[in-house]
């Protein structure tokens, strides 16, 4: 019961006994889950709030993009939060790390020769 008061903030001991041992578990997984949210949450706009005190042009899309979030959701995309300007475009990524895997692999087969 004390769970239920400190977790749930609930207090009504009928309330509480009419829920099954399964149902109780739940609900204070849920909320245990709502406060490692309210923790990244935190950590998230610990972040941000360095960034825009660092960066010599912070934009907010840089961080998140409102309105692309809202676009997503309302097409009914599940990865709506992930809505923020890249910093690095995906082809550029992919180019550079085709050409790293061609250099590694040049280095690795002149190694190999110098020590034969």
């Amino acid at each position: 019961m004390v769970d239920a008061a400190h977790y749930l903030q609930i207090y009504d001991p009928e309330l509480i006994y009419s829920w099954t041992p399964r149902e109780f578990k739940n609900f204070i997984k849920g909320a245990q889950h709502r406060m490692i949210d309210d923790y990244e949450k935190m950590a998230k706009s610990a972040f941000y709030h360095r960034y825009a005190m660092n960066a010599k042009n912070a934009k907010e899309k840089k961080l998140f993009d409102a309105d692309k979030a809202r676009k997503r959701l309302d097409a009914g995309s599940e990865d709506w939060k992930d809505s923020r300007k890249p910093s690095v475009s995906i082809d550029k990524y992919r180019k550079a790390k085709e050409a790293m895997d061609k250099y590694m692999k040049s280095i690795s087969k002149e190694g190999k020769a110098d020590e034969a």
